[in-house]
This record gives C-alpha cells, sequence and structure tokens, in this order.
C-alpha cells in the first residue's frame, strides 16, 4: 500500500502573534518536526509534503520532504492541499495533518489509514462528543483528486467542503491527541503535556519524541524539560538537595518501576520520598540506590 502525507504549515498564525506555529519547540523540537517524526514512525516508507514553509525543519528533514505552496501564498490550507495534491506523486491513501497538531500519535496515524482504505471513505478522528478532526484525516487519493475538482476554486475556502455529502469512516481518537493550538495560552497548555508524557516515556524505545540525556547504563534517558526545571528550581533549594543528571534518571527508573509494578504504590509519592530521604542522608548517609530501596521496603510493607 503506498502513502502520501500532507502537512499543511501556510498559515499567518494571526492568533499567536503572527510567529510561525510549526516553527516554535516543544519538547526540544519544533512543532513541525514533532509531527513529521509522527508520520515517519506511523509509515516510514511515505512520501511526504508539505504545502506551506519548511521553516522549523532541520535541513536534513526539509531535504526529506517535498514542498509546495499554496497559490496565492496564505489563501487557506484547502488551496494547500490542493497545491499538495497536483505536486505529489500516486498512491492508494493521502494522510492530511495540520502543521499545528503535536501531539499527534503514530498509531491514531495507521487507524485512519486502514479505516479509508477498508472503506474507500474519508476517514477522520472523531471525539467523545462526536466531533470529527478534519484537518487529521487519510482519504482514498483518487477521491481526494475528485473532490478537489469538484470543488474548483479552493482560495480562502473551508476545508470542510471536502467533506461535504461524503459519508466519512470515523476512527474514535483522544481528542487530547488532536488537539491544536492558536493562542499562547493554549500553546502553554499543550507544552505542558508534552512536557508530562515525554518525563512518563523518557527512554521508552517506542516513543522518538523524548529528548533525553546521557543517562547510566540501563536507566532511562531524562527529557531535557526535566534537567532544564531542576537547572531552574536549583537556586531555590537547600544546599545538599541537587541531584545529577545520573540519581536523576535513576529516580525516574524508580517511579517507572513502581507505576508499573502489581503494587498500588504511587510512584509519584514513592520518588518524592526518596528524594527527601537521600538529600537527608548525603552526607555519610544512604546513598540515592539505598535510599530507593528504603522507601520501596517501607512502602510495601505498609501497604501489607
Amino acid at each position: 500500500m503506498s502513502i502520501t502525507a500532507m502537512i499543511l504549515s501556510g498559515g499567518r498564525s494571526r492568533r499567536f502573534g503572527g510567529v510561525h506555529k510549526p516553527g516554535v519547540r516543544l519538547g526540544g523540537q519544533t512543532v513541525i518536526s514533532r509531527i513529521l517524526g509522527t508520520v515517519r514512525q506511523a509509515v516510514p516508507e511515505a512520501e511526504v509534503w508539505v504545502a506551506g514553509t519548511t521553516d522549523g525543519l532541520t535541513d536534513a528533514e526539509a531535504d526529506s520532504v517535498g514542498s509546495v505552496r499554496e497559490e496565492p501564498e496564505f489563501s487557506g490550507p484547502l488551496a494547500g492541499i490542493e497545491a499538495a495534491s497536483r505536486a505529489m506523486g500516486d498512491s492508494e491513501v493521502t494522510v492530511i495533518l495540520a502543521g499545528d497538531m503535536p501531539l499527534v500519535r503514530p498509531d491514531h496515524l495507521r487507524a485512519l489509514i486502514v479505516a479509508s482504505r477498508e472503506s474507500g471513505l474519508p476517514a477522520a478522528g472523531v471525539d467523545d462528543r462526536g466531533k470529527f478532526q478534519y484537518l487529521c484525516a487519510a482519504w482514498p487519493t483518487a477521491l481526494l483528486r475528485r473532490r478537489l475538482a469538484d470543488i474548483g476554486q479552493t482560495q480562502d475556502r473551508a476545508v470542510k467542503l471536502l467533506f461535504s455529502g461524503l459519508e466519512v469512516a470515523p476512527v474514535d481518537v483522544d481528542p487530547a491527541e488532536i488537539v491544536d493550538f492558536d493562542t499562547r495560552e493554549e500553546y502553554e497548555r499543550v507544552a505542558r503535556r508534552i512536557e508530562a508524557t515525554d518525563a512518563d516515556t523518557a527512554g521508552d524505545p517506542r516513543d522518538g519524541t523524548a529528548a533525553g540525556a546521557d543517562a547510566p547504563s540501563g536507566a532511562r534517558a531524562v527529557p531535557e524539560q526535566v534537567l532544564r526545571m531542576r537547572d531552574l528550581a536549583a537556586a531555590e533549594l537547600p544546599e545538599g538537595a541537587w541531584m545529577t543528571d545520573d540519581e536523576v534518571a535513576a529516580v525516574l527508573e524508580f517511579a517507572s518501576h513502581i507505576k508499573h509494578s502489581d503494587s498500588s504504590l504511587s510512584p509519584v509519592v514513592a520518588a518524592f520520598l526518596a528524594g527527601r530521604l537521600h538529600a537527608a542522608t548525603r552526607e555519610g548517609g544512604a546513598s540515592l540506590a539505598e535510599a530507593l530501596a528504603h522507601v520501596e521496603g517501607t512502602l510495601t510493607r505498609s501497604q501489607g
């Protein structure tokens, strides 16, 4: 099955102060780089086109995709879809992605592709309120091109016109995965979610988004956001409370171990107590490993 993916990045970002949204950084990567990485994880062999500017991609990433601009520039996402559809090659299914949707997951893209291929219809994510996300969708490529031809003039017209009168194959999705951002406040909410997600999945080989520092052998990589937060907090912490990169990695590994164990222990509470115990006994007291083991043993006994 041949797949094409198009990432739409041609907007003016007016509500975001005119700053190019796909080019802003989230979790150590630009938004468009995260989206491209998700596409590569979902369908490594896909032909990828950027409809709009490639600002925010590395040179290597930009060289790996095709790029085209809507005519005239800033004439809307539907015009961008048309421009990309004219430039790209033939394929069975085309995935359309907004350039400001950094939380979409590879498994959702694969589910959209399967649903479109099996139904012969456009497939889009539908949330728990029955709302479709039309800018995260998969289309039979031939049908997409027919719809664009039927519409004719695409400049400054709504993407929803593509779907008018068509049945859509729904794919259930967590609405938080297909959220976009238009304002600074929405951007901050997405950033907090990415920080929490990256911290939870740090070092997981299935997740290519966690930007990690060097960690001890067998330990999880530490997301740069975690280390940055530690550095920012250092001035407010009492002397002796500083933790090295390796110690931070060990605490994250410990919290993950607690989370995925059969017990009902709270990984947050366990990691917090271990950190406090280690800080309190740093001079001539328990090592971090001993503190972690002591806290786990104590909490396990308290459950019995």
